[in-house]
């Protein structure tokens, strides 16, 4: 079948393959179509088109999928946001997407949405013009915002489809070396064609193919399963929060046969599992995110889980690489990229770059970082080092720099440093990261409380993102260089693991 270059056709393709199979949401391909095309038209009834923005701050839900692809129909862009994030990071965002209105839901009961916006400065949302209410509740004003509901959406004349290939999409954030995420921006083509090479690689258009979505849809893993589960037309089970138990009683209700996860979140349900193996899966992507990868490969065999190691980032999308689950190096991240069109090469470093139609456009508002993140001859510095596989593809070997996985997303410790040293009594602060946990390291000024700056964090951070521990010193370690004084930051993870 042909390549999609929009959402639309990503969609449209499968209701037209498929139209009276299981989609998601109770619904078939057929009426999910139909409901996105009506979605859209609630959406231009909203003043929303070619070129606006929408933040998205929703939970692992089928109106999430729903409401990017009718975005995505009208042209406009979806700019992700974590229901994990709180107000600084909400604000943060906000501010430097100036998008023209949020999507939120007020009965998901991890998130106080509508708190949490109020607790972000006016000047952060001042572009806001409108919240859509993506759950049954009336109201009509929100943050003295006009309110559309999601039944008023659904409930619109059908839209014409105004996507096209090189329309900007949708933004994921991650860290980079400043203090603040980066916005990564992708257009329709890349998100679409690389749903469609990766469904072809993982045979999510097999007969009965069904994906448990226990992975956030705002991050590029979630959502890159997900879109991949679309374009080949498996069915998708959606959970808001994973929880072990119910995932694995879904798994056996459901004849899940497609899933992602980090090695804790798959360790979890091998517990939960307690040894009793599944229907045999066709494909499991693992992350190795706390160097857990023998226990998941041991679980894996013992739970029919076939898990195989993959690759990717935000600026290329999750699922780039793929190992072969039978191959020496299936644990491994990495592999051989699904698209046939995408290249790889390793610097004189070993830093992995890459080529190919799913890599992201650029940097929103951020010209610098995109210039710095792409060579002279085209290729995209992934921040990665990496070795060259025998059989081909390439090894994924760890993450240059001081960048934190934390809660199945890479962090800036900047980012973290930057909210405590904005607090009263903290001089400086330094976090590393012990067994998937920031413990930050503090430097006390005059009025320093341990038990302020604890509250502050919940108050304003994911909860990920939330010191473990605060360590007081007086000093950092820190060793003399060319360049002055460095921090040793090897001697920090050392002190936090002791």
């Amino acid at each position: 079948m042909p390549r999609p270059a929009t959402l639309t056709q990503l969609l449209e393709d499968t209701a037209r393959r498929s139209p009276d199979a299981l989609a998601f949401g109770g619904l078939t391909w057929a009426e999910a179509a139909a409901t996105v095309r009506r979605m859209a038209g609630g959406l231009a009834e909203a003043g929303i088109g070619p070129g606006d923005r929408v933040a998205l701050f929703l939970p692992n839900r089928p109106d999430f999928l729903l409401l990017l692809l009718a975005l995505a129909r009208r042209g406009a862009t979806a700019i992700l946001l974590n229901t994990r994030f709180r107000a600084a990071e909400i604000g943060n965002l906000l501010e430097r997407a100036a998008p023209r209105a949020i999507a939120i839901a007020r009965d998901f009961p991890a998130v106080d949405a509508e708190a949490v916006l109020e607790a972000v400065p006016p000047a952060q949302r001042a572009s806001l013009r409108l919240v859509i209410v993506m759950d049954g509740r009336g109201m009509d004003r929100i943050l003295d915002l006009p309110v559309k509901r999601r039944a008023t959406l659904v409930s619109a004349n059908e839209a014409p489809d105004l996507a096209t290939p090189e329309a900007e999409c949708l933004t994921f954030t991650t860290s980079g070396t400043t203090a603040g995420p980066k916005l990564v921006l992708h257009r329709q083509a890349s998100i679409a064609g690389h749903a469609a090479d990766v469904a072809a690689r993982i045979g999510t258009g097999a007969p009965g193919a069904a994906l448990l979505a226990a992975v956030p849809l705002c991050g590029t893993f979630g959502l890159a399963s997900a879109l991949a589960a679309i374009a080949g037309g498996a069915a998708i089970l959606c959970m808001e929060r994973f929880d072990a138990q119910e995932a694995d009683a879904l798994i056996r209700a459901q004849w899940i046969t497609h899933m992602v996860g980090g090695d804790e979140l798959l360790l979890k349900l091998a517990e939960a599992a307690n040894g009793r193996p599944y229907a045999p899966f066709a494909f499991t992507g693992f992350a190795n995110f706390h160097g857990q990868a023998d226990r998941v490969m041991e679980a894996s065999a013992a739970l029919n889980l076939a898990v195989r190691g993959v690759y990717g980032s935000s600026e290329a999308q999750a699922l780039f690489a793929l190992q072969d689950p039978a191959g020496p190096q299936a644990a491994i991240g990495g592999g051989i990229p699904a698209s046939p069109e995408a290249a790889h090469s390793l610097a004189e470093d070993g830093e992995l770059l890459l080529r190919g139609p799913s890599l992201f456009d650029r940097y929103l508002g951020d010209e610098a970082a995109t210039a710095k993140a792409r060579t002279a001859e085209g290729w995209f510095r992934t921040g990665d080092l990496a070795t060259a596989q025998e059989g081909g593809g390439f090894a994924f070997v760890t993450r240059r720099g001081d960048a934190l996985r934390l809660g199945g997303f890479l962090v800036s410790p900047e980012e973290i440093e930057a909210f405590l040293q904005a607090q009263p009594g903290v001089a400086a602060a330094q976090v590393v990261e012990h067994e998937g946990k920031p413990v930050a390291f503090v430097i006390p000024d005059d009025g320093y409380d341990e038990a302020a700056l604890i509250t502050a964090c919940r108050a304003s951070l994911a909860r990920f993102k939330q010191p473990e521990r605060i360590v007081v010193l007086d000093a950092f370690p820190v060793t003399d260089g060319p360049n002055g004084p460095k921090i040793q930051r090897a001697e920090l993870r050392r002190m936090a693991a002791g």
